[in-house]
């Protein structure tokens, strides 16, 4: 019985990927775990929020993002894009990136500490304390945290999918289970922040001790991986400063509650957001071993398949999220409009997500170069215009408007972008 039950999976298998196109059983595999291991940390991070929702006023919530939007933006001091080349290099064959590409950063983060607690001098001078400790702390903690997590980089490299998922659903464990009591019991800023520094970073660090005994890479120098890496920071230097602008803006002009509000819409559209980006990504090693023109022969057919994806995670999504939002978070009502707008942008997401894995895993760097500078202009013009302008709603309609002219910039990109890499 079993054997015909595993007989059909494979034969239904081999139909899938002959109809799709795909290599459905390394997908499958590595889609599984990635699909199981966002499904639980989603659930985790839903409970947590219900909790915020619930739990905490909105200023205090809202005050919460606010700094960990600043501390967001401080993260263009270090290299946001070693994680990318790390899991090239290592699907590459060059294991010996992960200690190299961390010992690297450990350095180059002494920028991000220095740079967070000037800023936290700056809250200090102007008499906000509670800001200006948060910084101090979060300034100490997570350059060290987000070198550690570098770890899940090169699991993915390695193809380890389902250790990569475990360890992640772990720490989600471990962060949750920290933050929950500061929020319950405590209920003061100091004490949000400090769980949040504490447990992020005890729980990378335990992972990748964990990853480094299982594994046991070698002490390699790895300089083109460190370079590249380097490379995709440079190109995605402002990035930081735009994934938190929005939240800075609101903020400062229309204040903490208003970006309590923000918050929350935003909440579940950023989780399924990075989901569909995970699965995308679960094709860069494969994709990696292609020549653009392999990748040209099926490209268009990937990217109806990509819509076809965005669009029913957005119909499923805005006949949902009424519901979500008045049995769980009842007083964050207003925020369910917002909310629905904004998954509207999945049905470009997946594409935009192909896209740039293919450039990413092509080492077409003249295309990342134009595709991230005209994407940083538009967003940060967006940003600035519509949010001072009409608060939440200016900045839902950002998003909106940044992911439907994105999308056909890098399409054009792609296709009339150098067909060679170029580094």
């Amino acid at each position: 019985m079993i054997e015909k039950i595993k007989q059909k999976y494979r034969q239904l298998l081999r139909y899938g990927t002959e109809f799709l196109g795909l290599d459905l059983k390394y997908f499958v595999s590595g889609g599984f775990w990635k699909t199981i291991g966002t499904a639980i940390t989603n659930i985790l991070a839903a409970l947590l929020m219900i909790a915020f929702a619930n739990l905490l006023p909105k200023e205090t919530y809202g005050l919460y993002r606010y700094i960990l939007s600043l501390i967001g933006i401080l993260t263009m001091f270090s290299l946001t894009g070693m994680n990318v080349s790390v899991t090239q290099a290592v699907a590459a064959g060059n294991e010996g990136a992960l200690k190299a590409s961390v010992k690297y950063q450990l350095k180059w983060n002494l920028l991000m500490i220095f740079a967070s607690w000037m800023l936290a001098a700056y809250y200090l001078w102007h008499q906000n304390t509670a800001i200006s400790i948060s910084l101090f702390i979060l300034g100490l903690i997570t350059p060290i945290t987000y070198t550690l997590n570098t770890y899940g980089a090169y699991l993915e490299g390695k193809k380890d999918f389902k250790r990569k998922s475990i360890f992640f659903i772990w720490s989600s464990i471990i962060y949750v289970a920290g933050m929950l009591p500061a929020i319950y019991f405590g209920k003061k800023m100091l004490w949000l922040i400090a769980a949040y520094a504490i447990t992020s970073f005890l729980s990378n660090l335990f992972f990748y001790i964990k990853t480094l005994k299982i594994y046991n890479p070698p002490e390699n120098k790895s300089p083109e991986a460190i370079i590249y890496g380097r490379h995709l920071t440079y190109l995605n230097f402002v990035n930081p400063i735009l994934g938190q602008a929005d939240n800075i803006i609101l903020g400062h002009f229309w204040g903490v509650g208003q970006l309590a509000v923000y918050s929350l819409a935003r909440v579940i559209p950023d989780k399924i957001g990075p989901f569909i980006k995970q699965i995308i990504g679960v094709g860069l090693p494969k994709l990696a071993q292609k020549n653009p023109e392999d990748i040209k022969k099926v490209f268009w057919k990937r990217i109806f398949q990509c819509l076809l994806l965005g669009a029913v995670l957005t119909a499923g999504y805005v006949l949902l999220a009424p519901v979500v939002f008045k049995y769980l978070m009842p007083k964050y009502l207003d925020s369910v409009f917002y909310s629905q707008l904004l998954a509207t942008t999945f049905i470009f997401a997946a594409p935009i997500g192909y896209i740039g894995t293919a450039m990413i895993a092509q080492k077409m760097t003249r295309p990342l170069v134009l595709s991230g500078i005209s994407a940083n202009i538009i967003k940060i013009l967006l940003y600035v215009i519509l949010g001072i302008w009409g608060g939440i709603i200016g900045l839902v309609l950002a998003q909106l408007i940044y992911y439907f002219i994105i999308f056909f910039v890098n399409l054009a990109l792609w296709k009339y972008g150098p067909s060679k890499p170029r580094i």
